[in-house]
């Protein structure tokens, strides 16, 4: 097994902090001001897909071998990945669960 060395564990701390950073900022977005003008609710339309394709991409990269392993990480599938992803996407109170209960009562896909 390869060791990480200290400076590329710093590297990856970074690029872990900026993501959080630049996820709270898009959270404080949504959570604050309710005025949002007509541009900036056309772009949160524009970011559902947007925020719905690296999701897709974890599921994809996490898939279950002829073995019942995660092919990605090696754990017993469905591995931590899958297993959060689930928890999070097809929670009953959740967002993503009533947006697409509405979608498909009312048919729009």
């Amino acid at each position: 097994m390869v060791e990480t060395s200290p400076i590329m564990m710093d590297a990856f701390e970074l690029l872990r902090y900026d993501l959080y950073e630049h996820l709270d900022e898009a959270e404080a977005l949504a959570l604050g001001n309710n005025c949002w003008s007509e541009e900036q609710i056309d772009s949160a339309y524009e970011l559902i897909p947007h925020m719905v394709a690296p999701v897709r991409k974890l599921v994809i990269d996490h898939k279950d071998d002829p073995n019942g392993q995660c092919v990605n990480c090696g754990a017993v599938w469905p591995c931590s990945v899958v297993r959060t992803i689930h928890d999070v996407v097809k929670d009953p109170k959740g967002e993503f669960v009533k947006l697409v209960s509405q979608a498909r009562a009312a048919r729009i896909y």
